[in-house]
Formats: C-alpha cells, sequence, structure tokens
C-alpha cells in the first residue's frame, strides 16, 4: 500500500505559532512529514500568534523547536522546511489583522492548482471564539477553496462552554470542514487497542464479563509542567487527561467491532454512551485527586506543583486523579473501569491492564491472569501465566509472554498522520461533536465535586506512584494498583 502523503498544494495556518505544544509537537511532526517526502512540491507553513516576530525570527523558532526534539536533522531537508514557514504577527480579536493574514495567503498561494486550507488551533479554549469569528470575518476561510479547521482539544472548559464553541463552528463551517483533534487518537499504539481486537478473535473472546474482574487504565507523566502553567493551572489532570483521552481510550477497548472505518465513530460514541459512575453516596468513593510536592525523579530533585513558575501557593489544581466507571455494554456490564493518571510520578507509562477473574484457589504464589496493553513507555503486550514449580505440592511462579509493540510500516508522528488524514479529508480518527458532548456530560459533575475546598486533595512527593490514599481507595474494592 502506498503511504500516505498531501496529494495536493496546501497551506497550514497555525495559530498559537509561538506556543508551547507547537514547540513540542506540531512543528517537529511537520518536519518529519518533510524528511520522509510525503509533501507536494507547493506547501506553506504560516504561524500566526499574538508575539511580535520577523519572519526570520519564526524560522529560528521553528528550527530551535525542530533540534530540540529530533535526534538528528537532514540539513538539506530543514532548510527546504523552512523556506515554506511565513509568519503573522497579529492579535485574535482583531478582524483587520485577519484581513492581513488572508491576504498573505492569497499571495502564497498564487498559481497553486487545487489547494487545499488548514487552520489549526493551538490556543486556550477561551480564544476559540475570538478566533473563529475572524477566521471567516477576515476572509481566512474561502468559499472557493477546499477547507479545514482543526481544533486541538479540550474543546471548551466545560459543557456549556463546549456548547459556545459548537455553535461558532457551525456559524461558519459546514460540518465535513470541522476536525476535533485529540491526539492520542493518532498514536499507531492507541488506534491499535481497536485493531488488536479486529485481528485477533481470540483477545475479542476474551473481552468479556464472566471473564473479567477488572479494567485499569494509567497514564502517569514523569515530568511537570514544560512551560505550560498558565493551561495546565486552570485545567489540571482531571480535565487535561480524562476528559478526551482517557476515554477516547476505553472506547476502543470496548467499542463494537465492525468493518470499515466509515463506522469508527459510530462504534466509538456507542460505546463511550455506555459508560457511567457507580452508584455512591459520596463522590469520594468515584473519584480522588491529588498534588505533587517537592521530591525526586529519576534521581533529580523537583520542586512541589505550587511552587512552580506563576502557580499560586494556595492552589488546588490536581496533578493525580483516579475514577471508577461502570459500563452498560453486554460484554462488559458489571466490570468496574479504574482510571489514574498524573504528573512527577516515577515514570512515563500508558497502560490498559485487563485482570481477570479466578475461578478457584490456585495455590501458593500464584497470581490472577493478566493482560496488558502497554501504548507508551516500554510498549508492548504483556500476558501474565503461571507455571508450577518442582515439587509434590503445587507452587507456582509467574509465566509471563510478551513482545514488544513497535510500530513497524509507515510510522509517522501523531500530529503529523493526522493532519495527512485530514488533508484527504479523513475524520474517522477525529472526534464528533456528539463524543465530546458526551464525555463533558461525564465528566462536569465531578470537576464540579473537585472544585468544593471540602473536596479533599491529597498530597503525594513528586517521584512516587500518587498518593497514599490512592492504593486505600482502590483496596476498599479489593483492586490493588498494577506497578
Amino acid at each position: 500500500m502506498k503511504p500516505l502523503s498531501a496529494p495536493t498544494p496546501f497551506s497550514f495556518v497555525l495559530f498559537g505559532a509561538s506556543g508551547n505544544l507547537a514547540k513540542l509537537k506540531i512543528y517537529p511532526a511537520l518536519y518529519v512529514l518533510a524528511l520522509k517526502k510525503r509533501f507536494p512540491e507547493h506547501y506553506a507553513i504560516v504561524g500566526y500568534s499574538r508575539t511580535e516576530m520577523s519572519d526570520a525570527e519564526f524560522k529560528k523558532l521553528v528550527e530551535e523547536s525542530i533540534h530540540a526534539q529530533m535526534p538528528e536533522v537532514n540539513k538539506k531537508v530543514l532548510e527546504d522546511f523552512l523556506a515554506r514557514c511565513h509568519y503573522v504577527a497579529g492579535q485574535y480579536d482583531s478582524v483587520k489583522d485577519f484581513q492581513a493574514l488572508a491576504k498573505q495567503l492569497t499571495v502564497i498561494e498564487k498559481g497553486w492548482k487545487d489547494a487545499v486550507r488548514l487552520t489549526y488551533l493551538s490556543i486556550p479554549p477561551t480564544v476559540f471564539t475570538q478566533v473563529l469569528d475572524n477566521i471567516c470575518a477576515g476572509g481566512v476561510h474561502d468559499k472557493k477553496i477546499p477547507f479545514r479547521c482543526i481544533v486541538e482539544k479540550p474543546v471548551g472548559h466545560d459543557l456549556k462552554s463546549f456548547e459556545e464553541i459548537q455553535a461558532q463552528l457551525h456559524k461558519c463551517f459546514k460540518d465535513e470542514e470541522i476536525y476535533l483533534l485529540d491526539h492520542y487518537l493518532g498514536k499507531e499504539a492507541v488506534r491499535n487497542v481497536y485493531y488488536l481486537r479486529f485481528a485477533n478473535p481470540m483477545l475479542e473472546r476474551l473481552f468479556k464479563n464472566s471473564l473479567i474482574h477488572h479494567v485499569e487504565v494509567m497514564a502517569s507523566e514523569s515530568y511537570g509542567l514544560e512551560g505550560r502553567s498558565g493551561y495546565f493551572e486552570h485545567t489540571g489532570t482531571f480535565r487535561d487527561m480524562f476528559q478526551s483521552h482517557i476515554l477516547m481510550m476505553i472506547s476502543l477497548l470496548t467499542m463494537l467491532i465492525k468493518e470499515g472505518d466509515d463506522t469508527l465513530r459510530e462504534s466509538r460514541l456507542n460505546a463511550l454512551k455506555q459508560f457511567y459512575l457507580p452508584p455512591a453516596s459520596d463522590l469520594n468513593d468515584v473519584i480522588l485527586q491529588g498534588q505533587y510536592t517537592k521530591g525526586k525523579v529519576h534521581g533529580e530533585t523537583v520542586v512541589g506543583y505550587r511552587e512552580e513558575d506563576e502557580i499560586p501557593k494556595d492552589s488546588r489544581t490536581n496533578t493525580f486523579a483516579a475514577m471508577k466507571l461502570l459500563s452498560r455494554e453486554a460484554r462488559w456490564q458489571g466490570v468496574p473501569f479504574y482510571l489514574r493518571s498524573g504528573k512527577r510520578l516515577g515514570k512515563k507509562e500508558t497502560r490498559i491492564s485487563i485482570q481477570f477473574q479466578e475461578p478457584h484457589v490456585v495455590g501458593e504464589g500464584s497470581t490472577p491472569n493478566r493482560l496488558d496493553i502497554i501504548l507508551q513507555g516500554e510498549a508492548g503486550m504483556r500476558i501474565h501465566l503461571q507455571t508450577k514449580i518442582g515439587g509434590t505440592t503445587p507452587t507456582f511462579r509467574p509465566l509471563i509472554l510478551e513482545d514488544p509493540l513497535v510500530c513497524m510500516g509507515d510510522c509517522l508522528p501523531e500530529h503529523g498522520i493526522l493532519l495527512l488524514e485530514a488533508i484527504h479529508g479523513k475524520q474517522s480518527w477525529f472526534l464528533t461533536f456528539d463524543e465530546v458532548r458526551t464525555s463533558w456530560r461525564l465528566i462536569d459533575p465531578l470537576q464540579h465535586h473537585l472544585e468544593q475546598p471540602s473536596t479533599p486533595l491529597h498530597l503525594y512527593p513528586a517521584g512516587t506512584n500518587g498518593p497514599a490514599e490512592a492504593d486505600a481507595w482502590a483496596a476498599k474494592d479489593g483492586v490493588k494498583w498494577v506497578g
């Protein structure tokens, strides 16, 4: 099969061009696409932000971002890529500045045939509506040119703000022009949660409530804020990780298997709609939060969250959260899902662990069977079995079958593959409005609970596995966290 590439000329307008996400993820991903010859002869990367910069200064920023993230750089490819980079400084609430941007795009695209124009909103949700208004009012959205508006998650801050952004998007754009991006859905390992099931009927036959005791999903990060203090303080781990990333992972795990990419979004949404909060008289039995303090990560002393730059000394923003969900999906009814994520933990790992039931007592040394699908960190798949050791008494030791889930074939960074799919008009691995709405409806009541001064915020030293209270919280259900 021919590798995915951009078939026609395109211009890619990045709002928030001087931001952290652009430097960490987007510019390196674009460079990789250029390196792998996925771009056409004519294309342009146009940065737009409020930061005053010349074209030369912008190119320097892009170059430094690529060098910082790539182990090695092809000088010739980089020079050609930077020659396609342009910059426009402007305010997000100024129609005049957007008109100047549209004029610049017209100059850049002159002579191109069948061009596609893309805008990418790598900006805080608080300025989405201003930017969307001006993309249309300022002529950046030209109805004569195929158009894509890519909106990076989170889409809104809660259900109300999401619905305002949705209304704003629909004021100007058609559904086929709107691409709601969760970069986890561009990760090969995350997509593989679905395709492992699709390609291996054996696994699918094991995934049912008569065999499974519980499911644990962990997304741990060893790093801290990485220059995102302003964003993170107003978002927190619960909103940042659970509202889309983790909910999408468990939807891919539990959705019905159907043939064809055209059914992926519908099946994913149906699975998401089946999740619900367990009955509880106290929401603290359903969700728990924490915040890191000073500690050591990989042998290096790091400050606590409240000592980070630009963070209030009395901040109650969570950097760790754990929650429990159930599903109405017939095959998964009664199986609890324990979800947790945190910053400044002992290691970086994203993992789904499926623990199977023990129908009878096995013997000394035995542990429950478990399947680990490790998506980040030491990516791989592990099946935890057990085997008898020598002697007349049935005594057992672990038997672990494992294989690394190393991407083979056409492997691209998540932002890169999603950009190419957007250029092609492929929306299967982008979120739908219904998915985002369903997620916010699930998350909002819990977020409200976490924000109450009476809700405990458990502290944990950086470099540990999170608050000790989280272990006791899970143990009440007879669950011990993996790792």
